[in-house]
């Protein structure tokens, strides 16, 4: 394997030079005397302290970073939830609301009912009957609503769809 010394010409461009046997050997030399000569500045110890200190202080400074990262995700992801609440329509947000409370609503409405109906007399009871039902019916279909009503398609899909229901048409003459 050829032995190479790096030299710079005026414009500070590197030129390799290729050394001969003797020069590399003599290079060789010249760095183990260097090496044999400087004496050591620290001991093992002194080493090992300075290299689990900096350790130590990589993994702070990497833990730091990620630290951030996350929270840097989290104010994100915050603001996405954010701008997706603010954008809501008041029908989702009651869609929301009475799906998550209108259980609750319509017990309130029959325990109430049970409850009065041992201090009302027995022509008033039939009156708030009536009322608590149609309370009761409405609170059902507003809930029932919110369940049954239907996610919009993708635009693909509907496109998809449209090509299909033309192909067919075209192909027999009529709607299938």
């Amino acid at each position: 394997m050829a032995q190479y010394r790096k030299t710079y010409d005026k414009k500070g461009n590197v030129k390799l030079i290729e050394l001969t046997p003797e020069e590399a050997l003599a290079m060789r030399e010249q760095e183990k005397l260097k090496e044999e000569v400087a004496p050591p500045t620290q001991d093992k110890d002194q080493k090992e302290a300075q290299l689990l200190g900096s350790t130590k202080e990589a993994i702070q400074l990497r833990r730091a970073e990620i630290d951030g990262e996350i929270r840097l995700r989290k104010a994100n992801l915050k603001g996405q939830i954010d701008t997706i609440k603010a954008s809501e329509s008041a029908k989702e947000k009651a869609g929301k609301h009475l799906a998550i409370f209108g259980a609750a609503y319509l017990c309130i409405c029959v325990l109430s009912f049970i409850a009065a109906m041992s201090m009302l007399d027995t022509e008033a009871i039939a009156v708030a009957a009536t009322l608590i039902t149609l309370v009761v019916t409405q609170l059902s279909s507003i809930l029932k609503t919110v369940v049954d009503t239907k996610e919009p398609k993708d635009p693909v899909e509907l496109m998809s769809d449209i090509v299909h229901k033309t192909l067919v048409v075209n192909e027999t003459g009529t709607e299938s």
